[in-house]
């Protein structure tokens, strides 16, 4: 991670990638608005200053977290969707996976998912980024639906694009609740459900 506010000719003595890793982690342990900067600070290791210096104020670290966090994650999942062998396969191998989230210890769930419910359309470039996660969520799942109809693993007649959207809504929601309720029992059992009506 080479770009942001720092300036030509100013040495540092840290690693932004490093860095921004631990920010990125106090985000998705506390959320947006209860990371303060004395969180920032002992996750980092940084004084304010330093964080600033290197990345701007504490809206702009967040921003490059949470993209950092949305290439990743987002990857992960595509990676299950894509994987060769059976399409109903995959995409069970795509909700165990934010199934892993929902029963993390911790309950941090998904960080696109709760900036989405803690922030919502009030920041425009957040919502873009959360937007834009979905979007690439949802054209992986429509593809893998598309190719488990092609293989006769769909148990019904239906639009792969709108399974989609029910998969990357239902995935939404499972994280949320999960977060919310400190047990991921219903986030399981909606899930099962899901799988078990649509999959061969």
């Amino acid at each position: 991670m080479n770009d942001g506010p720092l300036q030509a000719g100013r040495p540092r003595s840290f690693d932004l990638d490093a860095v921004l890793d631990a920010a990125l982690e106090a985000f998705h342990r506390y959320g947006l608005s209860a990371t303060t900067y004395d969180v920032l600070e002992r996750a980092t290791g940084l004084r304010r200053q330093s964080l600033v210096y290197a990345f701007g104020d504490k809206s702009t670290l967040f921003q490059a977290a949470l993209r950092r966090y949305a290439e990743r994650r987002v990857a992960e999942v595509i990676a299950c969707l894509e994987a060769p062998g059976s399409p109903a396969s995959a995409i069970r191998r795509a909700f165990a996976l934010w199934l892993e989230d929902a029963r993390n210890a911790e309950r941090r769930g998904c960080l696109l998912v709760n900036t989405a419910g803690e922030v919502g359309p009030r920041d425009e470039v957040l919502a873009q980024i959360v937007q834009a996660a979905s979007d690439r969520l949802t054209a992986a799942f429509a593809e893998a639906f598309s190719r488990a109809g092609v293989a006769g693993e769909l148990r019904m007649e239906a639009d792969p694009e709108g399974l989609a959207h029910c998969a990357v809504v239902l995935g939404d929601g499972a994280l949320l609740h999960a977060r919310a309720s400190g047990q991921a029992r219903r986030a399981e059992a909606s899930v099962r459900a899901f799988l078990k009506t649509l999959l061969i």
